[in-house]
C-alpha cells in the first residue's frame, strides 16, 4: 500500500498537470473534495466564490497539501474513481492514478502556475541612423505580444532603445521582476559581438543575461529564463544541402537581413535558455510584410504545441525544423543553447 507521504508527493509533483486538468470543470473536483469532507464549508464557500477556475483549483491542491498526508490520500482515491476519469479523461494513465508503488521517476517540470506567469519584455528596434530600417519587425512584435499574453504572461513592449537604455532597461527589470517564468525577445540588427541598439552601439548577450542570473535577480533564482533573439550573427548566406521537398516557396527577392552576428556561451547560471535566429556567422531574413522566419515560426509552433503540453525544447526543435526549410537559394538554421534543469511547459490559462 502506498504511504500517505507517497501521495502528497504526487499531487506537489504533478500540480502544474492537475491544474491544466481539473480547471476546466473545477466545481465538479470541488464538489467532490467536499463531499468527502476534505475541506471544510467554510473552505467550501470561500474556494466557490473564486472565480477564476485556475486559481480555484490552485487554492483547493494547496489547501489540501496543507492538511496533511490523509487528507491526500484520500484525495488521490477521488481521482481515481471512475465518475472522475470519465470527466477528466487526460487522467487516464496519468502517473497521479498510478496504483500504489508503481509511480515512475519523472523529471518534474518548472513550477507554471500562477497568474500571470510572469513578464515578457520585448525590445524592438526598427530605425536607425544609418542602418537599414527593419521593415516587418512590427509584426514580429504583434505576434509575440499577442502569443505571450495569451500564455498569461505581462507583456512590456520597448521600441527604438539605445544601448544605454536596453542595459538600463534589463538592469532595472531584474531588480523588480517576479513571476515563475521570465522571457525576454530582442528584435534588431546584430552583429558577432551582439545586438545592436538604435545608436548603433553593441549590446552583448552576456549584458542581456547578466542582469537575470542568480545573484542579481534573486527573484528568479532557480526559474526558467527564456531569450528569443532574432537578429543576424554575421553576413554569410548558409549553403543550400539538396533533400527531397514538396512544393517549396518562392519570393525570396523580398526578404531582408538583420545585419550581422550574435556570440554567446551558455552561463555557468542555471535555468536559462537562449534561441537565436540563426547560427555563428550567418545572416537572418525577415519578411518586410510578414516578419521574421524565426519569430513567426516561433509564434506559430507555440499556439500550437503549448495547448497539447509539449515542452519548451520540444517547441523549438519544431521552429528549427520549420526555418530550415523556408526558402530554395537562402537558408536559414536557428539554434538554441539550453542550461536548464527541468522541463518548462507553458500551460495555456483557462479561461475565466
Amino acid at each position: 500500500m502506498a504511504t500517505n507521504s507517497e501521495n502528497r508527493e504526487r499531487i506537489r509533483e504533478h500540480k502544474v498537470f492537475l491544474v491544466e486538468t481539473l480547471c476546466e470543470e473545477a466545481d465538479v473536483i470541488l464538489q467532490h473534495a467536499h463531499q468527502e469532507k476534505l475541506i471544510t464549508p467554510r473552505e467550501y464557500r470561500n474556494l466557490k466564490d473564486v472565480s477564476n477556475r485556475e486559481k480555484m483549483t490552485i487554492d483547493l491542491l494547496d489547501k489540501l497539501m496543507s492538511k496533511g498526508e490523509e487528507t491526500c490520500s484520500k484525495f488521490v482515491q477521488i481521482v481515481r474513481r471512475g465518475n472522475i476519469l470519465e470527466t477528466f479523461p487526460s487522467l487516464v494513465g496519468h502517473a497521479i492514478i498510478a496504483p500504489p508503488g508503481k509511480i515512475q521517476d519523472q523529471s518534474r517540470p518548472y513550477t507554471i502556475t500562477h497568474i500571470p506567469r510572469g513578464t515578457c519584455v520585448i525590445i524592438n528596434n526598427v530605425h536607425f541612423p544609418s542602418m537599414t530600417e527593419r521593415r516587418g519587425s512590427d509584426e514580429d512584435q504583434k505576434s509575440l505580444d499577442r502569443v505571450f499574453r495569451w500564455l498569461g504572461f505581462t507583456v512590456l513592449v520597448q521600441r527604438d532603445k539605445t544601448t544605454a537604455q536596453i542595459k538600463d532597461l534589463l538592469k532595472n527589470l531584474g531588480k523588480t521582476v517576479n513571476g515563475d517564468c521570465f522571457i525576454c525577445c530582442i528584435l534588431s540588427h546584430g552583429n558577432s559581438d551582439g545586438v545592436y541598439g538604435t545608436d548603433e552601439n553593441i549590446v552583448s548577450v552576456d549584458e542581456i543575461r547578466e542582469p537575470f542570473n542568480g545573484i542579481n535577480c534573486s527573484n528568479l533564482a532557480g526559474k526558467p529564463k527564456l531569450f528569443f533573439i532574432q537578429a543576424c550573427r554575421g553576413s554569410k548566406m548558409q549553403n543550400v544541402v539538396q533533400v527531397q521537398a514538396d512544393d517549396p516557396e518562392g519570393g525570396e527577392s523580398e526578404l531582408e537581413v538583420d545585419a550581422q552576428s550574435l556570440l554567446v556561451s551558455i552561463p555557468d547560471d542555471s535555468d536559462f535558455l537562449i534561441a537565436r535566429s540563426t547560427t555563428d556567422h550567418h545572416v537572418s531574413f525577415r519578411n518586410p510584410l510578414k516578419g521574421s522566419w524565426f519569430i513567426q515560426s516561433l509564434c506559430q509552433q507555440l499556439e500550437t504545441h503549448c495547448p497539447q503540453g509539449n515542452d519548451i525544447q520540444t517547441i523549438l526543435l519544431a521552429v528549427n525544423s520549420d526555418v530550415s526549410l523556408e526558402g530554395v537559394t537562402r537558408k536559414q538554421m536557428p539554434v538554441h543553447e539550453v542550461a536548464m534543469r527541468k522541463k518548462l511547459i507553458l500551460h495555456v490559462p483557462c479561461v475565466q
